[in-house]
């Protein structure tokens, strides 16, 4: 246990941190939305009953969803509604008995309820509780702090980044700033305060400024307007307009920083674990050898972010081909690329990977250049002066 630095102080802390958030994920379970003070609109839960397949002559089938209400003054009473169209396998898209569902009704309505959506809460709190328990067993002590960071991560972007853009404030300024908090947080709170996260920590600071050129840069070069449809132009005329460019940029932003905490913490661990092999190295050496190992990594990591970007915006790829294909009559392969959404797409993996990319030599000369000069001597001076700011 002393090897490893755990204090008994360090298991409590870890409990609480788990208990906490294996508790706000089991709370998903319950969570409702309904709210007897909110506006013309009032939104309940309800467990389905029964489903009755119906047949529109112009709309093809459908179906009659019976439902058990969950939320409300009407608690327990059945109601009735009509579900979604089912396109293709009617019996496969059929909604399940026991499922939850959302309802919706106007309160000049009366009792008259409608189908919103399925209710998908309880799936996510499910989710989230079973990657937190494999998380804890797998991790360990290392798992539960990543845990926290990210939870941490999630309240930055959930009460100051989206809220703020929604109020509209500058999206591209408040991304930024959301970015460096999270970078803050995720770092030291997930690898603890020591010379290696200062350094990745500076890194990825670093790095990130020069994301946000080549964000701005790609913009102007493939010359995207950033509206892909009716819901983006939605954005310019909403009571706080958002600045769909900025939006864009602020987005490649956040969606890299995953990424690039992995690029500059493992390489700040790599330089620093060269050089305490030998001391004698010049930071040069180290510099050279810290690529070395570096470049083996960051190609995998390429690989990976590129899937991932394709692997989300896949529907709307092949949507976008398949209805060029329809309205231009097998148009070229080189006409269905060139859409606004293939584009963007292109450009968001572009800029993350030519980010990580840069990441690599950044992160690498700062650690070749302060961690050989990182002695008892400065980290005691550190501690004193932080001592006293505090």
């Amino acid at each position: 246990m002393k090897k490893l630095g755990i204090t008994k102080r360090h298991i409590i802390l870890a409990a609480a941190m788990a208990a906490i958030l294996l508790l706000s994920s089991i709370s998903l379970l319950r969570l409702s939305p309904y709210s007897s003070h909110s506006g013309s609109a009032r939104y309940f839960r309800a467990k389905v009953v029964s489903v009755n397949i119906h047949t529109s002559a112009s709309l093809g089938p459908g179906e009659v969803i019976t439902a058990k209400l969950l939320d409300g003054p009407q608690r327990g009473r059945d109601v009735t509604v009509t579900g979604p169209m089912l396109f293709g396998d009617a019996a496969a898209r059929r909604m399940p008995i026991g499922s939850e569902v959302l309802l919706v009704k106007d309160k000049t309505d009366g009792n008259q309820y409608a189908f919103l959506a399925r209710w998908y809460m309880p799936g996510i709190a499910t989710l989230f509780i079973v990657l937190l328990v494999l998380v804890v067993v797998i991790g360990a002590w290392r798992g539960i702090t990543s845990l926290f960071g990210l939870a941490i991560s999630v309240g930055i972007l959930a009460i100051f980044v989206i809220p703020s853009i929604v109020a509209g404030h500058n999206a591209l300024i408040t991304c930024i700033q959301g970015a460096v908090l999270i970078t803050l947080v995720s770092v030291f709170i997930a690898h603890g305060f020591n010379k290696r996260t200062t350094v990745a920590f500076f890194g990825s600071i670093l790095t990130l400024g020069a994301v946000v050129g080549l964000t701005a840069l790609a913009s102007y070069i493939t010359g995207t307007s950033e509206i892909i449809d009716e819901a983006s132009v939605g954005l310019l005329y909403a009571a706080h307009p958002v600045n769909i460019s900025g939006l864009l940029t602020g987005g490649v932003i956040i969606a890299s920083l995953g990424a690039l905490f992995d690029i500059t913490t493992g390489q700040a661990a790599t330089v620093d674990e060269i050089h305490k092999a030998d001391r004698k190295q010049s930071g040069v050496q180290l510099f050279w050898k810290g690529m070395s190992v570096g470049r083996e990594h960051i190609a995998a990591l390429i690989n990976t972010l590129a899937l991932v970007y394709v692997g989300v915006a896949l529907p709307s790829i092949v949507t976008t081909i398949v209805l060029n294909q329809e309205n231009h009559y097998r148009a070229p392969l080189l006409v269905n690329l060139n859409t606004e959404t293939i584009a963007e797409e292109v450009m968001r993996t572009a800029v993350a990977s030519i980010g990580m990319l840069l990441a690599l030599p950044i992160t690498t000369w700062l650690a070749a250049y302060v961690l050989p000069r990182w002695t008892p001597a400065v980290n005691a001076k550190l501690k004193h002066w932080l001592k006293e700011e505090l």
